[in-house]
């Protein structure tokens, strides 16, 4: 019996003796249900796409520095003068980059490469689960994840966030390929992805690795001494790829390249295991995290149920019991039957799940809201796997209606309560209660029905239930083409897009778009600390032989308009100005060769009231001269023995 049979319909009498006509009709059935999730997927990633602008204005700067030379495209560098690199590898950058280039610069260039990802990985997971679980299933991953908030959100951004979702769910299809066949090679190519993933994102990569691992350890058409001698190579492969940059900024003097942004020993090994790695589960002391910032004002507390709190719920939260439910009842049937294919590729999904699911659970470092983009496709994997299993469950009825019942209840349940949070579009709680208790009421009173009728039965109530439980994500992700998405912090729905409803979330973080975080608006940073008018301070420095960078501002946020502008701005303290702290030789070596002077620190702090300061800038404030005439704006001309003393 074929894995098709296992989704399909029952066939009625007489039909294989149909026409080659009819049958290649069949077979094709699910072309034009794929090509409608698919056109969904890219007007809810395309439409009004350029009212976005340049989005995350950090990453919009670092892409028209990188622009302008290929040292700051190689080096990822924020500023066009090559100071300090952003917070993240280069392959989303580089991507975005190549795209202005041909394209010319402007908002629009850059999302078009992580909107075009975005649709590509809803194409590839229909293909990893069609190929294994049947088309039904796909069709009802991919059309899972193409309505998902989070995923729409970032599809419509220019933080690396689209790209790498897209790498996860290629390594998850190459890495399902690899235990079905066993084959070297193929697991060769799913290292390969995952370690590009790690040069878009860094150790959050490794999500994906457990499930692929344990997948190919447990399930590989091979012998167990083949498999692990494989798993070696193919580690050992994913650990040369993933540090291939890293070593290339290793082994260039730190003198001939960008101080390693978000760090204090300007080591790209502090960024990838620290800051972008252990940092983000155990927290840290840069960045907003519960080390010293703002964890829980993202994500909420750590804990089992975080994943459908107010911080993240209405994000990936929608689909969770369904996902959950509907893996269980897919696990039991494919260990009854001891499907082996099946079962690997099953858990290279769950795997990845589960992995996912208990790091953003239970981190206390940075959680934003739109890391669940990461989760996103796994939850709809084990969706469509879950639906075609409950369909199995009410099919055969006894007390296996209990899992298909609960799974409607639950999700009903779920969103219902997520609805109710915002008070948005109200009817939908309605369409979600209708459709979840007829749906139950069918599937329960069906087993009075003979087997072929019963299933076809089943079969439309949980189709119907489906779609009307994917209506309300769907409705939070259109909301991300009526207003312009927070640039740095992206969301869907109403607390997250700007003029459709309370923006209360996190600090009243919510609710900015154009003119908000992340828009190209010069005089102010999101995070710096700036205290004087910064377009004066770099009026001033331009006037007063400033130096090959006319001014350094705290943070790069606060930046991030005039180096889109093309001014010679730099920022010393990171993206919120406390992540990165340069040492006192580094800054005295700036300042004696006479690459910088001015310096426009205010107050030197870090995130406002929740910060901490940054020891750089206070050491720039307390050796270097105030000029009178603009609070905040230091002239460090001639300081340099000062500044390397302290």
């Amino acid at each position: 019996m074929t894995t098709e049979t296992l989704v399909a319909l029952p066939a009625r009498a007489g039909e294989g003796s149909r026409s080659p006509l009819a049958a290649r009709v069949r077979a094709g059935w699910h072309v034009l249900p794929l090509a409608g999730v698919l056109g969904l997927a890219a007007f809810l990633d395309f439409f009004r796409l350029g009212r976005n602008g340049y989005a995350n204005a950090y990453y919009a700067g670092a892409v028209r520095s990188m622009l302008g030379s290929w040292h700051d495209f190689l080096f990822t560098a924020f500023d066009p003068n090559g100071l300090v690199s952003v917070d993240k590898p280069p392959l989303a950058l580089w991507l975005e980059a190549a795209s202005a280039k041909l394209f010319g610069y402007s908002g629009f260039a850059m999302l078009l490469p992580e909107a075009l990802a975005g649709v590509a990985s809803v194409w590839l997971l229909y293909l990893l689960v069609a190929r294994f679980f049947g088309r039904v299933a796909g069709l009802a991953a991919a059309l899972a994840l193409a309505v998902s908030p989070v995923s729409v959100a970032v599809n419509r951004d220019n933080n690396p966030d689209a790209l790498f979702t897209l790498l996860l769910v290629a390594a998850a299809y190459v890495g399902a390929r690899a235990v079905e066949s066993g084959r070297l090679r193929t697991l060769v190519g799913a290292a390969v992805l995952v370690g590009l993933a790690f040069n878009t994102k860094m150790l959050v990569a490794a999500i994906v690795v457990p499930g692929l691992a344990l997948a190919y350890a447990l399930f590989a058409r091979a012998s167990w001494r083949r498999r692990a001698a494989n798993l070696a190579v193919a580690g050992a492969v994913l650990v040369v790829v993933s540090g291939a940059w890293i070593a290339a900024i290793e082994l260039t003097p730190a003198g001939d390249r960008p101080w390693v942004g978000s760090t204090s020993d300007n080591d790209p090994l502090s960024l990838a295991l620290g800051y972008n790695g252990v940092g983000r589960v155990a927290g840290q002391t840069g960045g907003t995290s519960t080390g010293g910032g703002l964890g829980g004002a993202f994500s909420g507390t750590p804990g089992l149920l975080r994943l459908i709190n107010q911080a993240l719920g209405d994000q990936g939260g929608w689909l969770l019991p369904l996902a959950i439910v509907g893996g269980l009842s897919a696990l039991a049937a494919l260990l009854a039957v001891r499907r082996r294919r099946e079962l690997g590729a099953f858990t290279v999904v769950a795997g990845w799940f589960v992995a996912a699911g208990l790091v953003f659970s239970f981190s206390d470092g940075i959680i934003h809201t739109y890391y669940l983009s990461a989760l996103a496709p796994a939850t709809s994997g084990l969706v469509g796997v879950g639906a075609v299993a409950l369909w199995r469950d009410a099919r055969r009825g006894g007390l296996r209606l209990a899992l298909p019942l609960a799974a409607l209840v639950l999700s009903a349940w779920l969103e219902v309560d997520l609805l109710r949070r915002s008070g948005y579009l109200p009817w939908l709680q309605t369409l979600v209660v209708a459709a979840a208790a007829i749906a139950g009421v069918v599937v329960a009173t069906a087993a009075v029905f003979p087997e072929e009728l019963r299933s076809r039965i089943s079969a439309v109530a949980i189709g119907l239930a489906l779609l009307a439980l994917l209506a309300a994500p769907a409705a939070w992700a259109e909301t991300t083409s009526e207003q312009a998405v927070n640039g740095v912090f992206p969301g869907a729905g109403p607390s997250f897009v700007s003029g459709l409803g309370p923006t209360g979330r996190a600090f009243g973080f919510g609710g900015f778009g154009r003119g908000g975080f992340g828009a190209p608006a010069r005089g102010g940073g999101l995070f710096g600390g700036g205290g004087s008018d910064l377009d004066t301070a770099l009026a001033y420095a331009k006037a007063h032989d400033p130096g090959r960078i006319a001014l350094i501002v705290s943070a790069e946020t606060e930046a991030a308009p005039y180096v889109i502008e093309g001014e010679s701005v730099a920022a010393m303290g990171g993206f919120t100005g406390r992540e990165t702290v340069m040492t006192s030789s580094y800054l005295a070596r700036l300042v004696r060769s006479g690459e910088a002077r001015y310096f426009l620190l205010g107050a030197a702090g870090g995130f406002g009231s929740f910060g901490q300061r940054n020891a750089a800038a206070d050491l720039i404030t307390s050796t270097c001269g105030p000029v009178a005439a603009i609070g905040g704006l230091y002239d460090c001309a001639g300081r340099a023995a000062a500044i390397a003393a302290g």
